[in-house]
């Protein structure tokens, strides 16, 4: 009988801590944005090729740096100044959003992911990190809550706009660049 209740006891309690695991793996997932796109009759060497021209391309919106390419694969770490929309905010929250854009690609179709979205305070104060964590990193008495969700809106917004671009540029010919005479 004793042991019956230690097992009737413990039973719950693992599938609460298999559940809580299981949670935490999908929140990995949910750190980034991610899609295929499939294209019509392009070789995998031509979609590199776009890619590579994608990230050694400047943008008018957002500053491409770290930029490398391996194989099927090209990389880029794009940033994004931030600035406060309002005279002396409480905190200063000035800085920068960074994220890792990755593009794979392989015969017909691409594949691209954001990942490592960041804010990063000027000051050094008022960052708040990792755009997933709940409390950003600088602690809610720094930084409220709603401030912190205007920054997560402005870091989800700016990767619409990597990707915007991405996709843009994803359709051009790696051939199709300007006469350089």
């Amino acid at each position: 009988m004793n042991k019956l209740r230690k097992s009737l006891f413990i039973v719950p309690f693992l599938a609460c801590s298999l559940f809580a695991a299981a949670q935490e793996g999908k929140s990995e997932l949910d750190k980034q944005f991610s899609e295929v796109v499939t294209t019509d009759s392009v070789p995998g060497s031509n979609l590199t090729k776009r890619a590579v021209n994608w990230v050694k391309a400047e943008s008018p919106r957002f500053k491409k740096s770290m930029g490398v390419a391996t194989g099927s694969k090209a990389e880029c770490l794009a940033t994004f100044k931030i600035k406060a929309k309002e005279l002396n905010p409480n905190p200063d929250y000035t800085g920068m959003i960074t994220m890792h854009v990755t593009i794979e690609c392989k015969d017909n179709k691409y594949r691209y992911s954001i990942t490592k979205m960041k804010h990063t305070a000027s000051n050094g104060k008022a960052s708040g990190g990792d755009i997933t964590n709940i409390v950003p990193e600088c602690g809610s008495m720094i930084m409220p809550d709603k401030t912190w969700k205007q920054i997560k809106g402005e870091a989800f917004k700016s990767a619409s706009m990597v990707i915007s671009e991405l996709k843009d540029g994803m359709t051009k010919n790696a051939t199709d660049s300007k006469d350089e005479w």
